[in-house]
């Protein structure tokens, strides 16, 4: 059985002009060039009605956040 998160890339758009990572639910996470290959991303938007699910689950988008956009801008060059 596959797992239930198997594609959840595919919940994500990345943006490099405004430099943000978007998820279908409404989180938008804006990344920051820290120093040569690392960023810092920043959350600027959540989703409207936020429910306590997704609250709870806000850890794991944080983490998918920072991972998209980091395969993103590997898979640029």
């Amino acid at each position: 059985m596959p797992h239930q998160n198997r594609n959840w890339q595919r919940r994500w758009t990345v943006d490099f002009e405004t430099q943000t990572a978007t998820h279908e639910d409404g989180w938008v996470f804006q990344f920051s060039k820290v120093s040569d290959g690392v960023f810092d991303g920043s959350l600027i938007s959540q989703p409207k009605n936020i429910t306590i699910e997704q609250i709870k689950n806000a850890p794991i988008i944080a983490k998918e956040a920072g991972e998209v956009w980091m395969r993103a801008r590997k898979n640029r060059h």
